[in-house]
């Protein structure tokens, strides 16, 4: 395989790992119904709404992630014991669960007394690692998306209030996560990509933590490759300057009248201007530091002006 066969074969499977690290936590299972309501409640804070009607209330997510959507429907399915309604328009799903009061009360997302939209995670419903597992797991297929090899990992959320604890929520297992807002929307990222792969593990990716390492691997390759090309280029630049320069005042020397040792090295020196000191002493069969110091007295001899060329 060529280096730019590797490269592209690289760049594709940059360009899959969102998706593939989705659709692999997607088909995940969820064990306990608290975390099928921790999931639900992330899915809903991300890529949700609400359709309040009197006394009615449904909610809706939208996503163009197929396996995702089947996910989603399924969870809240389970939680309701009524299937959800799914339709598709163009690229993008829609999840419709209706009468979703009870089902909004249990994910912590509506008090369902006022009917008031929550602005916090609840503690008590990510309060086991599983259960807070499912919460990032859920907001990472609602509102995630992941960008490698910039390592760029982040959940948008439509309330800063439930973002900032979502970065505190990640905190709690050594996850590095920074907050912001982009296009009226909050958004808690990671970059680095230490806390990527810990939260990918966290979610329950092991094939995406194992494609993130794979990648991370072949680009630290890949650079150390280039520096060392790059190393390589300017010693060979280095190499042949010193040889030019050397020559430069060899030519001026009448050879004739030095010593056999010096006038082999300053002969070697002058037939191979481009050879390193390494090539040019194993040609004369003698040590490198012995071909420098017969190379040294001889620009001695031109530095104090003696054994010219005549005429």
């Amino acid at each position: 395989m060529t280096g730019a066969d590797a490269n592209t074969e690289l760049e594709e499977a940059e360009s899959k790992l969102c998706k593939a690290s989705k659709e692999e936590l997607a088909a995940k299972p969820l064990s306990s119904r608290k975390e099928k309501a921790a999931f639900l409640s992330a899915v809903l804070f991300t890529s949700g709404s609400l359709l309040i009607h009197g006394s009615c209330v449904s909610a809706s997510v939208s996503t163009q992630n197929e396996a995702f959507a089947k996910t989603a429907a399924s969870v809240a399915q389970s939680l309701t014991g009524k299937p959800a309604e799914v339709t598709l328009g163009g690229k993008t799903f829609e999840i419709l669960i209706a009468d979703a009061v009870e089902l909004l009360g249990e994910c912590k997302v509506l008090d369902p007394e006022k009917r008031v939209v929550l602005g916090s995670i609840d503690s008590e419903l990510t309060g086991e690692q599983s259960e807070a597992a499912a919460f990032v797991r859920g907001a990472y297929l609602g509102g995630g998306s992941l960008i490698v090899p910039k390592y760029h990992l982040e959940f948008s959320f439509g309330k800063k209030s439930i973002a900032e604890d979502f970065e505190a929520l990640l905190g709690r297992f050594g996850i590095k996560a920074e907050l912001t807002a982009h296009r009226g929307r909050a958004v808690v990222y990671a970059k680095d990509s230490e806390s990527i792969s810990d939260c990918l593990a966290l979610m329950g990716g092991v094939k995406a933590v194992l494609s993130l390492n794979s990648i991370m691997a072949a680009r630290q390759m890949s650079a150390h490759i280039n520096r060392q090309q790059n190393c390589d280029m300017h010693n060979i630049d280095k190499q042949i300057n010193t040889g030019l320069s050397q020559c430069a005042y060899l030519k001026e020397l009448d050879l004739d009248s030095v010593t056999a040792g010096l006038k082999e090295a300053g002969l070697a020196r002058l037939a191979h201007p481009d050879y390193s000191y390494e090539q040019l002493a194993a040609m004369l069969g003698i040590t490198k530091s012995g071909l420098k110091n017969r190379l040294r007295r001889l620009k001695e001899l031109y530095d104090r002006g003696g054994c010219f060329k005549s005429g």
